[in-house]
């Protein structure tokens, strides 16, 4: 019953964390993202798979959406944007697409913990969630709040996305994956 009632604090926990996330910031990602020819998502572990929910609905509400590293993804150029989901905003790999994406003319957005990192300084967007003090130097087995704030935010900027669109569930549904 004790890891049940810890359990239940992390829901409390991501209440805290997303009440924290700036509107300005979230409004100022989607808007870049709703305009962008094209969307690319990267990431890596945990973070990377809840931005790729993002590369996920971009192309469900129509928009081109890659995820990059996959072989069909195309060259990025101006008018793109690159969206990285990276707690520190320092994994290497992150580090050097997000560099390749600037020299190639693209914006580039960051959600992350750390808007002061190597990414965030490179980026044109940051949508920074703030840690709680207890999570800070965790290991974040179970996927900590900071993971599930994360893939709130991203369902927050869909929802955004659909109402700047005009988009409903039909729409969405129609471009739902049908190869299942």
């Amino acid at each position: 019953m004790d890891r049940i009632k810890e359990r239940i604090r992390v829901g409390e926990d991501d209440l805290k964390m997303l009440s924290g996330v700036d509107q300005a910031e979230l409004d100022a990602l989607t808007e870049a993202i709703n305009s962008a020819k094209r969307v690319y998502v990267a990431g890596w572990g945990r973070a990377g798979n809840c931005v790729k929910i993002l590369g996920m609905d971009c192309s469900q509400m129509g928009m081109t959406a890659h995820i990059c590293g996959d072989n069909t993804t195309p060259s990025i150029h101006e008018g793109d944007i690159l969206v990285i989901g990276s707690g520190s905003g320092e994994t290497k790999t992150m580090v050097i697409l997000a560099q390749q994406a600037k020299e190639h003319g693209a914006k580039l957005g960051l959600i992350s913990a750390n808007r002061e990192s190597t990414i965030g300084k490179l980026a044109d967007y940051n949508v920074q969630i703030t840690r709680l003090k207890h999570e800070e130097g965790t290991p974040e087995l179970g996927g900590g709040s900071f993971y599930h704030v994360m893939v709130q935010v991203v369902d927050i900027i869909r929802m955004y996305i659909c109402e700047l669109r005009g988009l409903t569930m039909a729409d969405i549904s129609y471009n739902h994956n049908n190869l299942e």
